[in-house]
């Protein structure tokens, strides 16, 4: 009996995370190889399909590997008021002002993508065509999840401000009313 409510509970939880997250990063990740400079399109869009499957790598190691779900968002209000000047834009200085606990529990993710962004110049250095792809298709989704608005906030699910469940709300909102290949949002019925 327990094998099967975890089973059931892995089987909710990776549908949950489907049903937006997945869905759009994979459309993000997809789009983005049409906006880059013609000169990269040479790598990036024969391997368009790797790059959209593997947006989501990051979600699926995120419950996985604990130091995975920082990555993905940052609690900015924790630091202050806009336009925040007091937090400082490299690592080892928020460190150093605020504790590496504190940054950790607090979302990392603008130190991430700076990290990932090295990783990826190094990878292009090395012409490593395997490496250059995979940290592509991860930076994309970090990128991604630094846009999100509720990703930016301590108060990502509404806890603070009697929206409870605000999150998942707005991912299910969002995908509704994603374009689709033709252009017209899967909730908008063209007139006919």
């Amino acid at each position: 009996m327990k094998k099967l409510i975890l089973f059931l509970s892995v089987t909710l939880i990776a549908k949950e995370c489907y049903c937006w997250g997945f869905f759009g990063h994979r459309k993000i990740n997809h789009h983005a190889v049409y906006l880059l400079p013609p000169e990269m399109m040479v790598l990036y869009k024969p391997h368009i399909d790797f790059l959209t499957e593997h947006a989501v790598d990051p979600d699926k190691r995120r419950y996985a590997i604990p130091e995975e779900g920082p990555r993905h968002y940052i609690d900015i209000d924790r630091y202050g008021k806009y336009p925040y000047d007091s937090l400082p834009s490299k690592w080892n200085d928020a460190v150093a002002k605020y504790s590496e606990d504190t940054i950790n529990a607090h979302g990392v993710v603008p130190w991430w993508v700076q990290t990932m962004l090295y990783r990826l110049t190094d990878a292009f250095k090395e012409k490593s065509q395997a490496k250059i792809l995979k940290l592509s298709a991860e930076i994309g989704h970090y990128i991604a999840d630094a846009h999100v608005p509720i990703h930016a906030s301590s108060n990502h699910n509404g806890q603070y401000t009697n929206q409870k469940g605000i999150h998942g709300f707005g991912k299910a909102v969002y995908r509704n009313y994603w374009p689709t290949s033709n252009g017209i949002s899967s909730s908008v019925k063209p007139n006919t």
